[in-house]
């Protein structure tokens, strides 16, 4: 049996392979936002043509969070794990294959199957790795791990317009694939089992589960949070080169706006830590995406040079992916062993419905010729409705149903 001191000394290298992997997956998300302005000139189409294959790909990360979890207590979440590292990059060295068809169905059919391989990746790495960490620790280590998202969304932004100058868009693909199929083999050799003692059984793992009295209120307006924040926060990483082109931004400078979205999300995830822990979680789920919106107001309506302009996105980002963080960090402590990966694919899962509905209607809205602005604008409408959900959990005074709730699920505490 696995004891505690045990737990804790593979603690580091689970962390830093299921950190690899997430960063990898927010990498690989960020990889065709940052291609569409090259190859809508290349292919002589509009951007808004490339709105499937960014919407197909979040439909499979969709299904992928909804299956994670009775795949994960079916075959163990460590085979899952490094399942759906090899599948998202075998199907991105596809794209990099198809890419010269010119095909936009092609490039959606095979970015579905991207999705499903992403989708199996971000529920499971947070799971296993709060599983291997010691229980005070668990919303530190889940915060750790998700910020692997908008760290790779950030590398894309800051290195993705050299990239697309040094190795084309299609070079861009296979650099994306070739780095999480060497993972896949590094976990399949150094990643460990889970502990048979604490295995996932399949009832704990269904979903109605999240439903029981105890959990029910709370489930429903995580949900509804995660959805709202998502359809914001995928807008942003899915149109924003696209969007900054309007400003005079070139389609090589234009990675820059997703580079200071995903930094500022970075940093946002940090900054959430010291403010959950002093607040608690469901105030912080109040104030971060309120400073989101008031950032993409300033982008929408002020008259900013560029600098200013690509810092005020970075604000945009950090209150948005600080609340997306921040929604998997309450689905983690809300939720038991046996059910929290169900738990946090659920949440993810009907955040990511939101990441299909919000680059859809964006994608619909440049192609009826709506200025850049004004869609930014509109995507601060979902994130106002995220805080008075937020509101609601914290009015509610929503507690976990076990015995001794996690510190970060606390009302705030006094100085």
């Amino acid at each position: 049996m696995t004891t505690p001191e045990a737990r804790r000394a593979i603690h580091r290298p689970v962390l830093a392979l299921a950190f690899l992997a997430v960063l990898l997956d927010g990498f690989d998300t960020a990889t065709l936002a940052f291609v569409v302005p090259t190859l809508a000139a290349e292919w002589g189409v509009s951007p808004a043509s490339f709105t499937l294959p960014l919407v197909l790909t979040n439909l499979g990360v969709v299904v992928g969070y909804l299956c994670c979890g009775a795949l994960g207590a079916r075959i163990g979440r460590r085979a899952v794990l490094v399942a759906g590292v090899t599948l998202f990059a075998v199907t991105t060295l596809l794209v990099a294959a198809v890419l010269p068809a010119r095909s936009i169905l092609l490039l959606g059919a095979v970015r579905a199957l991207t999705g499903l391989g992403l989708g199996a990746v971000l529920p499971v790495a947070v799971s296993l790795a709060t599983e291997f960490s010691p229980a005070r620790r668990r919303e530190v280590v889940s915060v750790t791990v998700t910020l692997g998202l908008a760290s790779g969304a950030t590398l894309g932004g800051f290195f993705g317009g050299r990239l697309i100058t040094l190795l084309g868009p299609e070079g861009v693909f296979v650099f994306a694939g070739v780095l999480p199929l060497l993972l896949a083999g590094v976990m399949a050799w150094r990643l460990p089992a889970e502990p048979p003692a604490e295995a996932t059984g399949r009832h704990a793992a269904r979903v109605g589960r999240l439903f029981d009295p105890g959990w029910r209120a709370s489930t429903g307006l995580l949900w509804a949070f995660s959805f709202l924040v998502f359809v914001a926060a995928y807008t942003l990483t899915s149109w924003v080169p696209t969007l900054l082109t309007g400003y005079g931004f070139s389609p090589t400078q234009a990675p820059l706006g997703l580079a200071f979205v995903s930094l500022g999300g970075v940093l946002g995830g940090i900054l959430l830590i010291p403010v959950a822990a002093r607040i608690g979680i469901a105030p912080a789920l109040i104030l971060m995406p309120l400073i989101g919106m008031a950032c993409m107001v300033l982008v929408a309506r002020a008259p900013l040079p560029d600098s200013l302009l690509l810092l005020a996105l970075g604000g945009a980002g950090l209150g948005v992916t600080a609340s997306q963080i921040g929604q998997l960090t309450l689905a983690v402590a809300l939720y038991p062993t046996g059910t929290r990966t169900t738990g946090v694919g659920w949440a993810a899962a009907l955040g990511r419905a939101g990441s299909i509905v919000g680059p859809a209607v964006a994608g619909i809205l440049i192609g009826l010729a709506l200025a850049g602005r004004d869609i930014i604008l509109l995507t601060a409408l979902p994130v106002v409705a995220a805080a008075i959900c937020a509101g609601l959990l914290w009015r509610g005074g929503v507690r976990t149903p076990r015995a001794e709730p996690p510190a970060l699920l606390d009302q705030p505490r006094s100085a």
